[in-house]
């Protein structure tokens, strides 16, 4: 759910977890014997704590919004995060309600001049999500973005998302159908050299799945795509639209990694392909800008992408 300057780029999965729960009563001559009642059920802790992170290695870094921030040497890509469990009740009309923040950042050490820092952005996140009952997800988050080396203003946006989860009844390939409308209310949009303040854009996608591990191999196929569309000032001009990607991602658990101690995270590599159009000239404009159009503008830009990632 979380996504900005460049955490929407990699779509994660968070994990929230539950006990199943039975129990046991034995009656004996209309009287319940004490010696024959099982341990009461355990009791949900009101709280519980998950976390998540990854790192990405790729060739270029591209925003979801379609700015080309770097393309020159190769990009390393971190995202990590809590997520404090507040509520949980599977079978109520809400279901479960999380906070959750984090951090994101991107190290690139062939950035060239004007930008000499190779520690290029730092992103902070923190917000909410609720579910209802076992398909539908609202979230909502305050993004900030930062330049270590000064490269940009800050940015301090608002994002919110709306999600369904049609695995429940599409199993053999779930859809994951989603909305965001994000929201810059101080800087300049996520263009940062030719948008405007106070302006948004939504970004429709979907994030198909395809699990092979039924068929005999620990593989999970997923082809996250979405497109952007907006008010023309979000980009300066030009047209409302602005960005389209898709791309075709495989993510192979790791299961042989032991515990530590009582912690048991659950490890992963994953790897694949993007590749995204950039729909709104002005997007064209900002590469020039940033630096990232010699020797030309790039209308396609392609981004493979390796990586290993973890949850608790």
């Amino acid at each position: 759910m979380v996504d900005e300057k460049g955490m929407g780029d990699f779509q994660m999965d968070l994990k929230l977890f539950g006990l199943s729960l039975a129990g046991a009563v034995a009656v004996n001559t209309g009287f319940a014997i004490a010696a024959d009642l099982a341990p009461p059920p355990a009791q949900q802790p009101p709280f519980s704590l998950h976390g998540f992170a990854d790192l990405s290695l790729k060739n270029d870094y591209i925003t979801p919004r379609g700015l080309l921030v770097t393309n020159k040497g190769a990009t390393l890509q971190s995202l990590n995060g809590l997520v404090l469990d507040i509520y949980n009740n599977p079978a109520g009309f809400i279901s479960d309600v999380s906070l959750i923040g984090g951090t994101w950042l991107d190290i690139n050490p062939g950035y060239q001049a004007p930008n000499t820092n190779s520690f290029n952005e730092i992103d902070y996140f923190g917000g909410v999500s609720v579910k209802f009952g076992q398909a539908w997800t609202f979230g909502a988050q305050y993004v900030q973005f930062d330049s270590p080396q000064s490269a940009f203003f800050v940015e301090r946006n608002l994002e919110f998302q709306l999600q369904y989860d049609d695995s429940g009844w599409n199993s053999i390939l779930p859809l994951n159908p989603y909305v965001k409308l994000f929201y810059t209310f101080k800087g300049q949009s996520s263009t940062v050299v030719t948008g405007q303040t106070a302006t948004f854009d939504v970004e429709i996608g979907a994030v198909p799945k395809f699990d092979l591990t039924p068929h005999g191999l620990p593989v999970i196929l997923s082809a996250p795509t979405w497109f952007t569309v907006g008010p023309s000032e979000f980009w300066g001009g030009a047209s409302n639209f602005g960005v389209f990607s898709t791309g075709l991602l495989a993510t192979v658990p790791l299961p042989g990694i032991p515990a530590i101690g009582t912690w048991s995270p659950h490890w992963a590599l994953h790897g694949g392909v993007r590749y995204y159009y950039e729909l709104n000239d002005r997007l064209l404009l900002a590469q020039t800008l940033v630096g990232t159009a010699a020797p030309g503008t790039h209308r396609s830009v392609v981004v493979p992408t390796i990586g290993i990632s973890m949850d608790f």
